[in-house]
Order: structure tokens, then sequence, then C-alpha cells
């Protein structure tokens, strides 16, 4: 409304004396029209008309503190609290999570074991170093030095032999396979050139169907021990079995085989409950105690030797 109301007029009928002398401004259009526009209102008789709005839904709410008032969220998840259908599934996932809780902690204390042969081994390998592999412990001996003591009835001769590796296994100390080596070589003979001569390659590697230092396998190395003395052997297990004669083990003598009684395996009697072989891939040449597995004593020298 303007600032100077007029008062209200019939309807069609335009104001005679406004109190205000109205004139027209020289070059502008009359101002008398939007004047009494701006000016003038007109009170209307007929009844405002009156809309109703429907009613919200009624929201749930209750105090918090006495005065605050739950927003929607909170009405539905009270709603939702006193349905029978929500408070059965909420006893349930309770009672799940009770039975599943002692199976969860069992679970958790779980921890995996890796098999030993996971591990790399380290190729180097130092004077008294013990390595793991395949599950199986071996100890590596440097420039071990073996006294060898001959005798000619009436001069006794020690002689130092020196082996740049001597390695033992399964809880053979090297002390152990040193005074094994010692009597062997001290008691001379065949059967301290077939040991000695297999001892030639301890700590190569094992390689199937090898007969060299770049790798040999088990009956590769009987195979260059007896060849030493003049006897040939076949590169075969069973074969080098064939052509030796079974001896009970009280009888058996250094240098004598010692055969898996499934000929899968053979390796060379030491003495002292020790032999000396070619394993398995993985595995250097090397001195052990005698086999657990069922196993059998063959002599390949003559009587006598």
């Amino acid at each position: 409304m303007g600032r100077h109301a007029l008062s209200a007029a019939p309807d069609g009928a335009v104001p005679t004396d406004t109190g205000v002398e109205l004139r027209r401004p020289r070059g502008r259009r009359s101002a008398f029209g939007p004047a009494v526009a701006r000016s003038t209102f007109v009170e209307h008789t007929k009844p405002a008309r009156a809309v109703s709005l429907s009613q919200g839904r009624p929201v749930a709410s209750t105090a918090v503190a006495g005065a605050a008032v739950l927003s929607r969220s909170a009405a539905v998840r009270a709603e939702r609290a006193a349905d029978p259908r929500h408070i059965r599934r909420a006893a349930n996932a309770k009672r799940a999570a009770i039975l599943l809780a002692p199976a969860l902690a069992v679970t958790s204390s779980l921890t995996l074991a890796l098999p030993a042969n996971a591990a790399t081994p380290s190729t180097e390998a130092h004077h008294g170093t013990t390595t793991s592999q395949q599950a199986q412990t071996y100890t590596v001996a440097r420039d071990v030095q073996v006294p060898v003591v001959s005798t000619d009835g009436m001069t006794t001769t020690t002689t130092i032999v020196s082996y740049p590796t001597i390695v033992t296994k399964f809880g053979v100390s090297t002390q152990q396979a040193e005074d094994a080596i010692s009597k062997v070589l001290s008691a001379g003979g065949d059967r301290a050139t077939v040991v000695s001569t297999a001892l030639q390659y301890m700590g190569d590697p094992y390689v199937e169907g090898g007969a060299s230092h770049e790798g040999i396998d088990c009956s590769g190395l009987t195979m260059v021990a007896y060849a030493a003395v003049g006897i040939p052997l076949v590169h075969y297990v069973p074969t080098q079995d064939a052509a030796a004669t079974t001896v009970q083990e009280s009888e058996a003598k250094p240098g004598d085989l010692v055969v898996y009684d499934n000929e899968d395996h053979v390796g060379i009697f030491l003495g002292d409950g020790l032999v000396l072989q070619a394993p398995h891939p993985g595995d250097p040449v090397d001195i052990v105690p005698m086999y657990s597995a069922a196993h059998h004593f063959a002599r390949v020298l003559p009587a006598g030797s």
C-alpha cells in the first residue's frame, strides 16, 4: 500500500477531489492514472476462502531429558522394536552369536603349519654348520682331519687324511663319522679303498642317474666305489643286490652294501651303525645312522677281503 491512501470509491467512479493538485508535467505522460492506482485500494466484500489442510500422519514422540522429540527415523526404530517379528529375529541372532562364539574362538587360535621343505636352505656351508632341509637336519664340516694308523708289525705310522667336506645327518656327530672313517682306513685293503673312494663324493649333490661330482645317485655311488677295486656293478639297485651275497647284520663289515628290502635304495656300510649314502634329490652325499626301514646287508667283495 502507498504512503497516501485514498478512501474507497464506488466502482467506475473517479475521485474529483483528492486534496492534491494534479498537474501534467510537460513532456511526460500524465501520472493521474498510475497515481490513483498506486494510492488506492479496494476492500473486497466477499469473505476470504478458507482452505483446510489434511491432517498429517501422527508421529510417535518421546521425551528425552523431559523435552526432546524423536525424529522420524527414531520413531520408525521405536515401532520396529515393538514389532514381535523384529523381537524374534533379534533373539535368533543373539542365540546364533552365542553358539558361534566358541567356534570362532577356536578358528582364530589356529596357526598355519608350513612343511619343513618350504624354507629354502642356505647354499653356503661352513665348518660345523647345521642346515635344515625337507624336514631333515644335516651338519656340514669343512677340512676334516682324519687320523689313519697303519702298522707293519714293528712300526706304527699315523697319517692324517684331510676331507674337504663331511656331511652328517639325523644326530650323527662329526666326531662319530671321523672315528668310523679312521677305523675303516686304518684296516686297509679293498674295503678301505671302497670307502675312501665313496668319501670323495661327500657333499656332492644328488642327481638321479648321475655318477660324477656334478651329481650322483645311490647306485651310482656304490658303482664308482667298487670300480676302484676292479668290481663292475650295473647302475641299478636290484641288479647290484642280485650280484651280491646277503649276510647277517652281525657279520656285516665296512664296505658291504646296505639295501632296502624293497630295493629302492642302497648305501655303503661304514661300521659303528653308520651308512654312507647318496640320499635323494635336494640332499648331498652324507653319513646317517642305520636305516630304520626294513633292510639287509649284501656283500660284493670276495670272502676274506
